[in-house]
């Protein structure tokens, strides 16, 4: 589907964009012009370029499906065509000698092919309208922030953008099976070991607890990260570059430190966690994600250990 589902605040998704397309129109500068809506509203449009592309950002709050998604989009496309339709004479004040040929609804998400039809159905009452804004082939189209893969990659390297996204819960039945499949047994052995060791003098419950959640962190932290690598693949090389990096000091720390295994284990995930939040185009939460993903994979793939 089209875009991403976390939620977002409405002027964060506004603020956010407006950052894409001043990257996209970067040159020359003034080949876009955002309209403030501080004063009397937005008039249907939060900015336009001089290609004859107007914009207009909108980010549905508490949908609760995907129904009431597209039927907020809906409602905010008519609510705005028809601004855009009721203030001709202002927007050709503000267009000046530019006509609108594309007006782009630029959403966080959707998912229901009515909206396009919605969106058709609405190019077309402004086309047959004649309108003295706008250019006789004038279309609507529906926008996501995967149509500025490149623009949002160059944000994240600025740090003007951050990759934010929680890791998912790992459903009970799927650790189960994780645990205990074939190919995991030497791992969850590795595991096993090292668990005693770090929870020395703790119940067998709580160190079972522990493994469970090592391999949780192990196995929604590696989604996380994929996900990084498929909407900012830079920024995931730099992750790997520092993982790869403190990888490969840690055997050699795990030999020579003088600290007990709980406090080795705990400083490990702090210190790297610490790196990774100096990476540009990750946020904290992501931070501390995948710095849980790499000390399980380390757990569980032997380079950090502990002497019995």
């Amino acid at each position: 589907m089209p875009g991403d589902t976390r939620p977002w605040n409405s002027k964060e998704w506004e603020k956010h964009v407006q950052r894409l397309l001043k990257q996209r129109y970067c040159k020359p500068p003034g080949t876009y012009q955002e309209v403030p809506d501080t004063v009397k509203g937005d008039c249907g449009v939060e900015g336009f370029a001089q290609d004859g592309t107007a914009y207009q950002c909108y980010a549905a709050q508490q949908w609760l499906n995907p129904n009431d998604l597209v039927k907020k989009q809906k409602n905010k496309i008519t609510a705005d065509i028809a601004k855009f339709i009721r203030n001709e004479d202002a927007f050709c004040k503000i267009f000046g000698h530019v006509k609108i040929r594309q007006w782009n609804l630029v959403v966080p998400y959707w998912s229901n092919k009515d909206l396009k039809m919605h969106a058709n159905a609405k190019a077309l009452e402004v086309r047959e309208r004649k309108l003295k804004h706008t250019q006789k082939n004038f279309a609507i189209s529906i926008l996501t922030a995967d149509d500025f893969a490149v623009e949002v990659a160059l944000l994240a390297k600025l740090d003007l953008y951050q990759f934010d996204v929680a890791a998912p819960p790992t459903e009970s039945d799927r650790l189960a099976k994780w645990m205990k499949g074939r190919s995991n047994l030497s791992l969850v052995s590795n595991l096993e070991r090292k668990a005693a060791r770090i929870g020395a003098g703790k119940s067998q419950q709580l160190k079972e607890k522990f493994q469970a959640r090592i391999v949780a962190q192990y196995i929604g932290g590696d989604i996380v990260l994929c996900r990084l690598e498929q909407e900012l693949p830079e920024v995931y090389g730099k992750v790997i570059e520092y993982k790869v990096a403190r990888e490969t000091n840690l055997e050699a720390e795990s030999y020579a430190t003088t600290k007990v295994p709980a406090e080795f284990f705990e400083s490990t995930l702090q210190e790297y966690r610490t790196e990774l939040q100096s990476v540009p185009g990750i946020s904290p939460r992501v931070a501390d994600i995948l710095a849980r993903e790499a000390v399980s994979d380390w757990l569980l793939n032997c380079p950090m250990d502990f002497d019995e």
